[in-house]
């Protein structure tokens, strides 16, 4: 029932029912005994409004509370409705929010990449998996070659500029290719690619990444010079951990500073390496 009509017709129905039964039973005592039926009928009428009306009126109190009962359940179950909504969503706020923070805690707030401690852990989780048996990786390292004297000539906001041009450019060279790009600090970064089957294609595109940082970088009408120094570590199950692997590519790092050659890494010293790039 919706309203207070609907309370009215349902009263007034039942209690036209309850006349009507009395009706029918003074009609049907009347046949049985043989009375007068118009007397009969008379006083059926006046018993029945004797008990019809308060039937009516407790009909129509109990079907009035029905209906004011029915009004604060649906309203309550609006309310509820709508706070399930609100916990939803504040939910998948919250998780949004969640995540988000997980992510600005992984990644170096300058240029976006991921940081030191994120690479680190991709890098132990990687090692782990290779020497298990799972895909072998590469670990690429470089680093900045004129970055000092850029900071001190025109200021840390052209360096900081810099540091954000090489990153997109890091970002751009990868492309397509599964890995992780992280800066480690200051003018320091590292890539880890993964399934790296082909050591030439690894190197080769090694050899793209120094080209491409090679190229001035544009800052407030000046063009600022900062190459980079680059050096590949393969996986192998000659370097016993993952520590000792980051030693070597970055003592190969440090054996080509400032040169136009690829530093490769070296699980033994007597290592040789003949890839063409």
């Amino acid at each position: 029932m919706e309203s207070q009509t609907d309370v009215l017709r349902v009263a007034i129905g039942s209690t036209f029912l309850i006349l009507a039964v009395i009706a029918l039973g003074e009609l049907a005592f009347s046949i049985l005994l043989g009375t007068n039926l118009w007397t009969d009928l008379g006083r059926g009428m006046i018993l029945g409004t004797v008990v019809g009306f308060p039937a009516f009126l407790f009909n129509a109190a109990v079907l009035h509370q029905n209906v004011i009962l029915q009004r604060k359940f649906r309203s309550a179950y609006r309310i509820a409705a709508r706070n399930s909504e609100d916990i939803i969503s504040k939910n998948q706020e919250l998780e949004a929010a969640q995540m988000r923070l997980a992510e600005l805690a992984n990644s170096d707030f300058l240029t976006g990449l991921a940081n030191r401690r994120r690479f680190e852990q991709s890098f132990a989780d990687a090692f782990g998996a290779a020497g298990i048996g799972g895909a072998p990786f590469t670990l690429i390292l470089l680093d900045l070659d004129n970055f000092k004297q850029v900071n001190d000539a025109h200021g840390h906001d052209a360096g900081d500029a810099v540091l954000q041009h090489v990153a997109k450019r890091i970002r751009a060279t990868i492309g397509e290719r599964p890995g992780v790009a992280a800066r480690l600090g200051g003018d320091e970064f590292a890539i880890l690619l993964w399934e790296t089957f082909d050591g030439t294609d690894a190197a080769a595109f090694a050899s793209e990444l120094q080209d491409v940082l090679s190229r001035p970088h544009s800052y407030r009408g000046k063009t600022l010079h900062a190459p980079s120094t680059v050096s590949v570590g393969f996986y192998s199950i000659a370097f016993n951990s993952a520590s000792e692997m980051f030693v070597a590519t970055d003592k190969a790092l440090l054996g080509t500073k400032r040169s136009d050659q690829i530093g490769f890494a070296k699980a033994d010293p007597d290592d040789e390496f003949s890839i063409a790039i």
